[in-house]
């Protein structure tokens, strides 16, 4: 469909339905479930082995903060399956028994853990600390296909546990965990060790302002990682519920596209409904609350910077209590007042009064955002700050009418001084492509021929079938348009719109580039197909990569050697680069063997994927200049292949 039909019919729909929308209340009618703890916390147990993940790096550090007008409080920090196999079995009294391992990343304030190869069947998997658990989690995960993101719990050390159904009591657990999220949502460079709240003196405290004590009720803290692209890790941006035509209470939540523009991001998402003080101006509370919705959600629809910045996630669920905003489709005229309530620099919830400018259009980094597509507020009382991304903008409580983007790069004590502004994606542009949703129209749901497709490689290439077919079928003698998304970069689809009915089936091809699958393992994401406001249905894509042969470099630092005194110091690194585990088994300098020096001098022998040994070697007694010759010999650990190099490094006086 094109933008001209798409905005065509948006007036249409507009005037057909009216503008505006009132808010509406939650309430739950089904009973909250019980969590099942632990087994360990009912036993006394040894403790279980740790995995220490050390401290960040101060370059590492140097990555928290800023990211756009996004707020990155966390980093993803890897976890290898050498390191996975320290855990350790534990028999309880009842004759059953639980495998654990506890990992430990100093100085974190939370941590999470991505499972991948999730295969539980009945038995379950928890991720705990003394405090607080998350779980338990069963069969592939909530997802289905065996990849998701663990709820985050407080403090640097969490332990994972599984207890199998049946009286297993060996080997490994029926999971991997590639890496943890180490968040630190205080962070030091940014603030004095004294700042107890990183946002601007001049926030408002939003529960000083009665009138607004119901909408605040549908705004809410987003934490989620980002895994694809360059910048990755777990971000903070705000959000609302948006309440449907008819208060169905289909748990919509808005915020912003830049935020929230991918299904791996939308099913890592955690919403914090209550993080806010216990009074007004009485501070920062001491958590951020158990008001939550169930960890995760699903990407219905989103627009760039360009496209006017939106995003409509389906969550699992949210609690009683919490409020659907209404909205409006129309625009607030130039003057007009307008409040936003958000989570400044990741803080809890505050509040804003302005009124709206004249638009402009304005660059975001390199993405144009266009003045006919914006809301420009001028603060007159309070501000928006990095983390307030995605939060509501309100003509009044409860009505929405933008989702914020952008505001000026500027530390907050000075937009304090000076008066802040902030540009809000507009709700009458968002509501062009959300409308199915937010009026809750009638639909027919799109069926795939397959739910999940399997391919296979070997050493960065696909083997047997690179494409397979996916045919859409409905029950419906009308056309229905349809949309299909790849939910990672190395998923192609050969069509990602058209339109089916019950005599005229569709269908599109899938490819998937090996590229991007540098080590051993499987590899899953999804497509996401959409029709109207049905439910997303997705096709499971998973790609079983094998790597065994390995691609081996040496390096010698420095070359040529000079002369320190009366001896010299050569190091040697043997990086593997292919994704391929190896070894080295020998070692020769001008034809003597000096093999037996591998582990003194390099500190081991196993090369992991995609790692490296590095050693050092101080000799003496050179007639110099001279040129040595050094040979490595190796073995891969996968399908056994031997490898040689040969390095000539030249010593000076």
């Amino acid at each position: 469909m094109s933008l001209k039909r798409a905005i065509l019919l948006g007036f249409l729909a507009a005037a057909l339905f009216g503008q505006r929308k009132d808010p509406a209340i939650y309430r739950a009618t089904t009973p909250q479930t019980i969590a099942i703890p632990a087994p360990s916390r009912a036993h006394r147990l040894p403790r279980p082995p740790t995995i220490g993940l050390g401290t960040l790096s101060a370059e590492e550090r140097m990555k928290l903060g800023k990211v756009g007008p996004m707020r990155r409080v966390g980093l993803h920090r890897v976890v290898g399956e050498e390191a996975m196999g320290q855990g350790a079995w534990s028999a309880l009294p009842d004759g059953s028994s639980v495998w654990r391992v506890a990992i430990q990343s100093d100085q974190a304030s939370g941590m999470r853990v991505e499972f991948s190869n999730f295969d539980a069947g009945a038995g379950q998997v928890w991720v705990h600390t003394n405090a607080a658990s998350d779980g338990p989690y069963t069969g592939r995960g909530p997802y289905g296909n065996g990849e998701f993101w663990s709820a985050t719990v407080e403090g640097d050390s969490l332990t994972i546990e599984y207890q199998p159904s049946g009286s297993r009591a060996s080997g490994p657990p029926p999971f991997h965990v590639h890496r943890i999220s180490h968040q630190a949502l205080r962070i030091q460079q940014d603030l004095p060790p004294q700042v107890a709240d990183p946002a601007a003196s001049c926030n408002l405290d939003v529960n000083c302002y009665p009138d607004w004590a119901e909408a605040k009720k549908s705004v809410a803290q987003l934490q989620f990682e980002e895994t694809q692209g360059p910048e990755q890790g777990t971000f903070l941006c705000s959000g609302a519920l948006v309440a449907t035509r008819d208060n169905s209470f289909q748990p919509y939540l808005l915020t912003a596209g830049h935020c929230i523009h991918d299904e791996p991001a939308a099913r890592s998402l955690e919403t914090f409904w209550a993080y806010e003080s216990d009074g007004c101006n009485l501070g920062p509370p001491s958590s951020r609350g158990t008001l939550n919705s169930q960890n995760g959600g699903h990407l219905l629809g989103w627009g760039t910077i360009e496209l006017g910045d939106f995003s409509l996630v389906l969550l699992p669920n949210v609690p009683s209590g919490v409020v659907f905003s209404g909205w409006d489709a129309s625009d607030p005229g130039v003057g007009s007042p307008l409040v936003g309530i958000s989570h400044p620099m990741g803080s809890y919830k505050r509040i804003a009064f302005g009124h709206s400018l004249d638009s402009v259009d304005v660059s975001i980094g390199t993405d144009p955002a266009p003045g006919a597509l914006y809301h420009l507020v001028q603060w007159d009382n309070g501000l928006t700050q990095q983390g307030s991304s995605g939060s509501p903008l309100f003509s009044s409580p409860g009505v929405i009418v933008g989702a914020l983007t952008y505001g000026p790069d500027l530390p907050g004590e000075e937009l304090c001084l000076i008066g802040g502004i902030a540009g809000y994606g507009k709700f009458s542009n968002a509501y062009y492509y959300l409308q199915p949703y937010l009026e809750d129209l009638p639909f027919t749901q799109v069926t795939p021929s397959a739910t999940s497709l399997t391919f296979n490689g070997r050493n960065r290439a696909i083997t047997g079938s690179a494409t397979q077919a996916v045919a859409l079928t409905v029950g419906s003698a009308s056309e229905i348009h349809w949309s299909a998304r790849a939910d990672a970069p190395w998923i192609q689809i050969s069509q990602i719109s058209g339109s089916v009915s019950s005599s005229a089936p569709a269908s599109f091809n899938v490819t998937v580039d090996p590229k991007y699958f540098v080590t051993s393992d499987t590899y899953t994401s999804t497509i996401t197909i959409l029709s109207g406001a049905a439910p997303p249905v997705f096709v499971n894509v998973s790609v079983a990569m094998k790597i065994d042969v390995s691609s081996v470099t040496v390096t010698a630092s420095p070359d040529p050697v000079p002369e320190n005194g009366t001896s010299w110091t050569l190091s040697l690194a043997v990086n593997e680069a292919a994704g391929a585990s190896t070894s080295l088994t020998g070692l020769k300098i001008d034809g003597v063997d000096y093999s037996a020096n591998i582990p003194t001098w390099f500190g081991g022998t196993h090369i992991a994927a995609n790692g490296s040994l590095t050693g050092t070697i101080h000799t003496s007694g050179l007639y110099t200049p001279v040129t040595k010759y050094f040979e490595f010999f190796g073995k891969d650990d996968g399908s056994g292949q031997t490898w040689y190099r040969l390095v000539t490094v030249t010593f000076t006086n």
